[in-house]
């Protein structure tokens, strides 16, 4: 009798053990749960795909692509093109300037340079613009450096070329 008895104490001790393992494990996963819950902030939503002042490049052979989602971006980058044309090709070139917010003095600057390091564009962004032009490779040359001069730039600016 003595052992029956020492044992259902065992195990009544062991339930109770059990039990409130259970209720402090519980207790800790649902405290947990709620803090990540109430502790996640999601991401802004962009339309784009473009994270502010921070560039999206494409450099290939045959095209590059500069995108900027800027807020007051100043700054100088300059990107070695990819490219590789002969003088029977033609390049066509795009730009599109949306949401532009400065003001006309500003001095915000693309410019593309040749293998020759001789200026084929300069250009200066201080309004929304939509521009395309198709020149041949045999009178600008073969496309080589492509260079973003931003002075407080706020706005959206997309600069592609295209080798045809």
């Amino acid at each position: 009798m003595l052992v029956i008895f020492h044992i259902g104490r065992i195990l009544s001790k062991g339930e109770k053990f059990l039990d409130e393992l259970f209720y402090h494990i519980s207790l800790f996963v649902l405290t947990s749960f709620l803090f990540f819950i109430s502790g996640c902030v999601e991401p802004p939503e962009y339309n784009d795909g473009l994270l502010e002042n921070l560039p999206a490049i494409i450099n290939e052979p045959d095209f590059f692509s500069f995108s900027l989602r800027a807020e007051d971006y100043t700054d100088s980058i300059s990107y070695d093109l990819e490219f590789s044309s002969t003088n029977t090709n033609l390049l066509n070139t795009s730009l599109v300037v949306k949401d532009y917010s400065g003001q006309a003095s500003d001095s915000t600057f693309i410019r593309l340079y040749n293998d020759n390091i001789a200026t084929m564009l300069d250009i200066l962004v201080n309004t929304n613009i939509t521009a395309f032009s198709e020149d041949s490779v045999l009178f600008t040359g073969n496309p080589h450096r492509m260079e973003f001069v931003g002075s407080e730039f706020s706005g959206l600016v997309d600069f592609q070329i295209l080798r045809q």
